[in-house]
């Protein structure tokens, strides 16, 4: 791997380094970041005692006030719908049969069905705390009539129990008529766009049915929403990349030329492969130094995975659990059947709700914290990676609670540039006292 990331640990400190970068050090429990020398990151593997070394010990052993335990993820408080379970695309790696159909014949969710369970789960939701609707697919702008009905609903509901209601929509981007960009302004969408790089690309992973390239239809959508980006809540991108989408830095730079707030360079969840893990990992570090000599922090924050890791080094934020799934977050298929997670919808063991009801015996196998659940605790990274996905790890592994090593390996480097850039970053802002 190209990534040139040195890690050294002593007790609750890492040290990280990079050639041609100043050392960093990151308290695990304290989510602290700050500038090594090069007689302090030394010392943190040798066995000799020095001033250097008690000063890190003390350090190590430090407990801060101001960090926070993952407590945001226990309750309800986001819901993802498969408004369709049908797309309009047929991607090449589509995880939905390839039609967005899940296998499940019922194409359409039904808005009679879906009012009334959305009052059943808004009502677990405290007054004056926020819940997020996702609308998904399929492709869900093949049905805006019930995104249009279920968000109204949803409104009425939150505004008479003094919810705050946020809506994300995730589409192929093809089918943002003039009509669908009023209901989404309307909604003051949060937007995700699933765009695999330039047209050469895309096209060949994203067609339509019929064979022909999705991308100019996705590109003028992009641009209408753009155009009234003022209405919305934020535009991204998303992109998959794997072996078959191996290129983050042409798609990076194809991005950066759209106008959009963020992007999202999301792993094919299906690839095993430890060549191509570390072929991504290479290729995000370099897309990270190119976003860096850009705009610094802030050309480097509209990539998610390190926005996400500054937002949680910002807060000092524990980050006990990797996503939401079966405690802050649950997915509802064109059934009505509630799932932990949008990669399991179909999976008849899987369900754990219908309609007025949850199964508290099956919700109970998510209880603990995701680090706990998947044994992460002798990974140096594991608050700020959450203990991972347990669909990949499932994937690779067969268990949603054995780790994925590609995963991990992925994940630590990662965490540790996004531990040097943002100490990078701060230090531009407040001088810290260097070891």
């Amino acid at each position: 791997m190209d990534t040139n990331l040195g890690i050294q640990q002593m007790e609750n400190i890492v040290g990280l380094s990079r050639p041609g970068e100043a050392p960093v050090g990151f308290h695990i429990q304290n989510l602290e970041v700050a500038r090594l020398s090069e007689e302090a990151l030394s010392a943190l593997h040798n066995p000799s005692d020095s001033d250097v070394k008690r000063q890190l010990k003390s350090w190590s052993q430090e407990i801060s006030p101001s960090v926070k335990s993952d407590q945001l993820r226990k309750n309800l408080r986001s819901l993802s719908l498969n408004v369709t379970q049908i797309c309009n695309l047929h991607c090449k790696y589509c995880a939905a049969g390839g039609d967005g159909s899940y296998g499940d014949p019922i194409k359409k969710i039904s808005v009679e069905k879906t009012i009334p369970q959305l009052r059943f789960l808004l009502e677990k939701v405290p007054a004056g705390e926020s819940f997020k609707i996702t609308f998904l697919g399929g492709e869900p702008l093949l049905y805006p009539e019930a995104i249009d009905m279920i968000a109204e609903s949803a409104q009425e509901i939150a505004t008479q129990k003094q919810i705050r209601l946020s809506f994300t929509v995730v589409t192929n981007g093809t089918l943002l008529t003039d009509s669908n960009v009023d209901l989404l302004c309307k909604l003051k969408a949060h937007m995700t766009i699933s765009l695999d790089g330039p047209a050469e690309v895309n096209d060949q992973l994203r067609p339509t049915k019929s064979g022909r390239g999705s991308t100019d239809l996705v590109l003028n959508g992009i641009q209408k929403l753009i155009s009234r980006k003022s209405e919305l809540g934020s535009v991204g991108i998303s992109g998959v990349f794997g072996a078959r989408n191996p290129d983050l830095i042409s798609a990076y730079k194809f991005y950066s030329s759209l106008g959009v707030d963020w992007f999202d360079f999301t792993y094919d969840h299906l690839e095993t492969r430890a060549e191509v893990s570390r072929d991504f990992t290479d290729q995000l570090f370099q897309v990270a130094d190119l976003a860096w000599k850009k705009d610094k922090e802030k050309a480097l924050r509209q990539i998610k995975v390190f926005d996400h890791y500054f937002q949680l080094l910002d807060s000092q934020q524990r980050n006990e659990n990797y996503c939401g799934a079966g405690k802050s977050f649950l997915m509802m298929d064109a059934r009505n059947n509630l799932y932990t997670c949008p990669w399991v919808v179909g999976r008849s063991k899987e369900v754990v709700g219908t309609q007025d009801t949850l199964s508290s015996e099956k919700l109970k196998a998510y209880e603990k914290p995701l680090v706990e659940l998947n044994n992460c605790g002798s990974c140096w990274a594991r608050y700020l990676c959450g203990g991972g996905c347990m669909y990949i790890h499932e994937n690779k592994t067969g268990s949603k609670h054995r780790v994925d090593e590609n995963f991990c390996e992925r994940t630590r480097n990662l965490i540790g540039l996004a531990l040097l850039y943002y100490e990078k970053s701060r230090s531009q802002l407040e001088e810290r006292q260097t070891l």
